[in-house]
């Protein structure tokens, strides 16, 4: 019965009004809700279910760009195409669908070649309430009134599952309510969706405040980044700091999984000794992070006085750089050790 019953519902979904529509995929403007101060967060892990970061976005501002209107976002981080980062994101209620500006070239956010779509939970009226994207290099799922609650992502090192841990929204009375299962078993009831076009409420223009960016910008100066060492029994451990010394959120991007990084050279010629990334893994996906305002991150490592092929190394001065893996990466003052 529940086999037939999600049959039902995909086909229900063929002949919903925004299953596909020429380049882009449609939906109501709600699967995806956008408004300033909306911020999704992500764990990402591999395929052995291990945490190997956090990704996350947020919607910044509502701006109008060559006079149309666009929601700015710190970066969408769920795209199939290269190049340059869609910050600049909009809904069409015409065409249903949400599209993206990138330089002077404007089409849909989400693609419609090669995809398809599967309704995986409906309401008691039928009306769709999650659905799943399938395209050639992720599978997203959307959830009304939240956004996309879980993605996987197909890369060269393997399939890397981002998965929603925290909505954080001015108004989040009707997250709460998507939330909240539709019933006790888990199962979508039985009602499928009908193939009408129903009324579709655009979300309200918020009034931008333009005294102020919404982010702080890194500099030489912001965010400071401090890196340290003691002589333990293990070798020295080391320890880096990176200080958010604005007011305002100090969003990162990096190329991978990877964060942070410890580098220790000979003092005396400059060559490299040691790296601690040097043999890990990391998944490389394009992800955000920031800093909260005033907040800092801390990084941990122990130096053991081996070199990268695992040789003792010779009792001298050593110099020790932290560095931030974000593009572009941001690089702490060195600092001296003595191996005795």
């Amino acid at each position: 019965m529940k086999s037939l019953r999600r049959l039902v519902l995909v086909l229900a979904l063929s002949l919903y009004p925004w299953s596909g529509f020429a380049q882009g995929v449609r939906m109501p403007a709600d699967f995806l809700p956008l408004d300033v101060g909306t911020r999704w967060t992500y764990d990402l892990t591999n395929e052995a279910g291990q945490k190997v970061g956090q990704l996350a976005f947020g919607v910044e501002e509502y701006t109008i760009v060559q006079g149309t209107s666009f929601y700015s976002l710190s970066e969408f981080p769920f795209t199939e195409e290269k190049g340059e980062p869609v910050r600049l994101v909009r809904y069409d209620r015409g065409e249903r669908q949400f599209m993206r500006k990138r330089g002077t070239n404007e089409g849909p956010l989400f693609l419609d070649s090669g995809a398809t779509t599967e309704v995986t939970e409906a309401d008691a009226a039928g009306t769709p309430q999650k659905f799943v994207l399938h395209t050639d290099t992720m599978t997203l799922t959307f959830q009304r009134g939240i956004g996309i609650i879980e993605a996987k992502l197909k890369g060269p090192s393997g399939i890397v599952t981002a998965k929603m841990v925290s909505l954080e929204a001015k108004n989040l009375a009707n997250a709460g309510a998507a939330l909240s299962p539709p019933n006790a078993g888990g199962t979508p009831p039985a009602s499928v969706p009908r193939a009408t076009e129903r009324a579709i409420i655009p979300p309200p223009v918020p009034v931008p405040d333009r005294r102020a960016a919404p982010t702080a910008t890194i500099t030489s100066k912001n965010p400071l980044v401090d890196v340290g060492a003691t002589p333990s029994a293990a070798g020295h451990d080391l320890v880096m700091f990176a200080t958010n010394t604005s007011d305002r959120l100090l969003p990162f991007r990096f190329g991978s999984s990877q964060t942070f990084d410890f580098v220790i050279t000979d003092a005396a010629t400059g060559k490299e000794v040691w790296r601690w990334s040097r043999g890990q893994f990391f998944n490389q996906v394009v992800r955000s992070d920031s800093i909260r305002p005033s907040d800092k991150w801390r990084f941990d490592a122990v130096w053991d006085h081996r070199d990268n092929d695992g040789q003792k190394v010779a009792p001298g001065q050593y110099r020790l750089v932290g560095i931030i893996t974000s593009l572009p990466a941001v690089h702490a003052q060195p600092v001296m050790l003595d191996v005795r």
